[in-house]
């Protein structure tokens, strides 16, 4: 059972490095603090070089790591023989789990790297896995006598959701900084609509994308208050407050996500709410609210099936091969997979997409399919 207060003191800096990527350090920190770590941090791993880079760290010397990383290829760590092919977006990974600890611990790459910083036992949330490299967020200690428990291990699963879409923003907010200059501009010319809302509800603050969204009246503002209109009000009035209450419908505490239908039935937006507590030191907020507009989509299917609703590249290609064959078994045959695998895979699609059962998941691609160009 996650602790949801512990939960939700990790997650607010989280959130909140979303618009101040010095705030990650702040995470790290937190994470590092409710799990008895000393050593926390963001990695990044080129897997077929072997290579480990450090996008941050807490409770080591960065450039002392830096330097031990220069001199080893990971291609040689018996604990990375054997997690590399586990890798995949979303996955923990246990060292001890992946290598008995005792062999581990004999090897000369422990001698050489992770004995020189503390390290005995290292816990990996994968929040991007491309096929060539790796970003993960890691927490370590380097106490023989002591193995992570399900209390260290059951938080990190809990906000490994949450760090999957938070690296996703950081990453899209990074990516508009670096072409328009400063933060404020990527903000006001991110494509997606943003809202910061206090607790109740009221807009506090709002990105050119999301004005748009208000003005054209997909959404509204209620008495300062964000609203939809029509049938999904309901629904997304209920969706706001188990955000603000942090009890998500979603399986591993994942975000809420709600879709909006139009006038004509069909999906019209995804919207997802992030719970924040003090994500600014200069600003204050309850809810971190992104919508995506469905209509505006330029591209492939798959494509915005992974973009609307963060699917990986496997869930929007099996999304698909349903959509194309009406059935679960033909789809994983024509994706390669058992239909086992098919099934449980469809469990992750319906909790991200919010839909329920095939027809529903065929008519939502459907939708998605009648909206793309290309």
């Amino acid at each position: 059972m996650v602790d949801v207060p512990r939960l939700a003191e990790l997650l607010e800096p989280l959130y909140g490095a979303v618009l101040d990527p010095s705030l990650l350090d702040v995470f790290n920190c937190r994470l590092g603090e409710l799990t008895g770590s000393p050593i926390t941090g963001v990695l990044v791993h080129d897997v077929a070089a072997g290579r480990g880079q450090i996008a941050r760290i807490h409770g080591v010397d960065s450039e002392h790591m830096l330097r031990l990383l220069s001199e080893v290829d990971l291609r040689d760590d018996p604990w990375m023989k054997r997690v590399t092919p586990q890798l995949a977006t979303g996955r923990v990974l246990d060292s001890d789990a992946m290598l008995p600890r005792r062999e581990a611990l004999q090897s000369g790459f422990y001698d050489a790297y992770y004995r020189q910083l503390g390290i005995v036992q290292q816990v990996a949330s994968v929040a991007l896995y491309d096929g060539a490299s790796s970003v993960t967020l890691s927490m370590c200690h380097g106490d023989l006598k002591r193995t992570y428990g399900e209390r260290e291990l059951g938080l990190l699963r809990a906000a490994t959701p949450h760090w999957i879409n938070a690296y996703a923003m950081l990453r899209r907010m990074d990516s508009l900084q670096r072409r328009v200059g400063s933060l404020e501009q990527a903000l006001e010319q991110a494509p997606v609509a943003m809202f910061v809302l206090g607790e109740d509800l009221r807009i506090c603050r709002s990105n050119t994308a999301a004005e748009r969204l208000l003005e054209r009246g997909l959404l509204v503002r209620r008495d300062g208050a964000l609203a939809a209109t029509g049938e999904g009000a309901l629904g997304m009035q209920e969706m706001l407050q188990r955000a603000l209450r942090l009890k998500s419908l979603l399986h591993d505490g994942d975000v809420e996500k709600r879709v909006l239908r139009g006038a004509d039935h069909r999906p019209s937006l995804v919207l997802t709410a992030h719970r924040l507590v003090e994500w600014s030191q200069h600003e204050r907020g309850a809810l971190l609210v992104f919508a995506r507009q469905m209509g505006a989509v330029d591209t492939s299917v798959a494509s915005a099936l992974q973009e609307l609703f963060a699917l990986t590249e496997a869930e929007s290609r099996l999304a698909l091969a349903l959509y194309q064959h009406v059935d679960v078994a033909t789809a994983a045959w024509a994706c390669g997979i058992a239909p086992g695998t098919a099934l449980g895979r469809l469990k992750t699609i319906y909790d991200k997409t919010g839909e329920r059962g095939q027809a529903s998941m065929v008519r939502l691609v459907a939708a998605v399919a009648g909206l793309c160009v290309g």
